[in-house]
């Protein structure tokens, strides 16, 4: 198997008083990622910026490591 890494943006917003996960962008370069980023912040009440490592073949991820947030976000699981 093969192992890659993903970086992903996940956008939150409020409804209902309550914040939850709203969308979610997946980028193969952290650069693409960062320029997600800055697009969502914009509409959103959070993001944040994570990379995750894993086989997709298999179906194996690690556990996401959060690189950047802005605003307010959720814990990431």
């Amino acid at each position: 198997m093969f192992s890659v890494t993903r970086f992903c943006v996940q956008a939150f917003g409020r409804r209902g008083g309550l914040l939850r996960p709203t969308e979610v962008r997946e980028c193969y370069f952290e650069e693409d990622a960062r320029r997600e980023m800055e697009v969502l912040a914009r509409r959103s009440s959070g993001v944040a910026l994570y990379r995750v490592r894993g086989e997709p073949l298999s179906g194996l991820w690690g556990k996401p490591k959060l690189i950047e947030r802005q605003g307010e976000i959720l814990t990431l699981e």
